[in-house]
């Protein structure tokens, strides 16, 4: 695909109902979606039926100056319409628009976040009957058991990072880890081996240090020292910034573990940029819908050994369940 320059429009296309309610629901749905992701080049379209269609939106974002625009089905399969009758249509928009780049984005099928709706929906008359646990050891249990049964069906999760993704999961209740944890192939090796050696677990917040209780060795934070906050009003950057360049000493063979900041990890990956100590795995997971999922990507284009996920989710349980889920499994080994 070819680079584009400025903004990108995006339709959502619906099939069209002779149903006037219908319709209006979905209007209403696209609005809700463009209003989330502060974006008025996200607009409504029908395939069929009524208008706005197609060609019809293609037009109304040309005549904003966009030259790209994603054409995504709120289709749930991929049948005629999406495989022959749409792009046909497209065809034709091309012809007419020459200048316009338009990509056609896959249909709701096989989403996983759809079939997370599903379950969660059907739990409350599917799911098994269990007598709840007042054991400790049995609630864990039975949690694990719980969480081996939502991870069927999710695509095949290497077996050494599978003890992470579990813990992770088991700290969160939130299935979709399984699929949005990226587990570099070294991770778990380095980070067992770094645990093994001693190395300190440097860490972004109080709340990660207080969290990771499996770890024997040091974990360090330097967020509230008097000369981190003096630094970071110095430099107008952040406390969790301006403590990652006074720690950064401690980086060498080490763990650094972000779960709150992303301007953490965004220091993490300057230092190594300019050739600063590395460490031997980053365990990656800010949260927060300003900067977190941009600096995970970051970190997983860099050279750097880690543990992150693809989207803003995240956060110290997170992180913290990630570090002692390594420690457990040097223990086990």
């Amino acid at each position: 695909m070819s680079e584009s320059v400025g903004p990108t429009g995006i339709l959502l296309v619906s099939h069209g109902s002779p149903r006037t309610e219908a319709n209006a629901g979905f209007v209403a749905l696209v609005g809700r979606i463009a209003a989330r992701l502060g974006s008025d080049n996200i607009l409504p379209t029908f395939f069929s039926l009524v208008h706005p269609d197609i060609p019809d939106q293609v037009a109304a974002l040309a005549s904003r100056s966009l030259r790209r625009i994603l054409v995504m089905p709120y289709f749930l399969f991929s049948g005629q319409h999406i495989t022959v009758d749409i792009p046909e249509i497209l065809r034709q928009c091309r012809e007419k628009f020459p200048g316009i780049e338009l990509e056609l984005l896959p249909t709701l099928e096989n989403d996983p976040a759809v079939e997370d709706v599903v379950v969660e929906r059907l739990s409350l008359y599917a799911g098994p009957a269990h007598r709840l646990p007042t054991e400790g050891a049995a609630i864990e249990r039975l949690s694990h058991a719980i969480i081996e049964g939502q991870l069927r069906g999710c695509p095949d999760i290497d077996a050494k990072a599978k003890g992470v993704v579990r813990r992770v999961i088991h700290a969160t209740a939130d299935i979709s880890f399984a699929r949005t944890l990226r587990i570099h192939p070294d991770a778990v090796e380095r980070g067992q081996a770094a645990l093994a050696a001693g190395a300190p677990v440097v860490c972004d917040v109080r709340m990660l240090q207080v969290g990771i209780t499996k770890v024997r060795g040091a974990n360090l934070c330097a967020i509230d020292d008097e000369d981190v906050i003096a630094a970071a009003r110095r430099q107008s950057s952040t406390r969790a910034a301006a403590a990652m360049e006074k720690l950064a000493p401690h980086f060498e063979g080490a763990i650094v573990a972000i779960g709150n900041a992303p301007t953490a990890l965004w220091q993490v990956l300057e230092i190594a940029r300019r050739g600063g100590p590395r460490p031997a795995l980053v365990v990656g997971l800010p949260v927060g819908f300003v900067g977190a999922r941009e600096s995970k990507l970051a970190l997983l284009s860099s050279d750097l050994c880690y543990i992150t996920n693809t989207s803003a989710r995240g956060g110290s349980p997170v992180a913290a369940a990630a570090v002692n889920a390594l420690a457990l499994l040097r223990e086990e080994v």
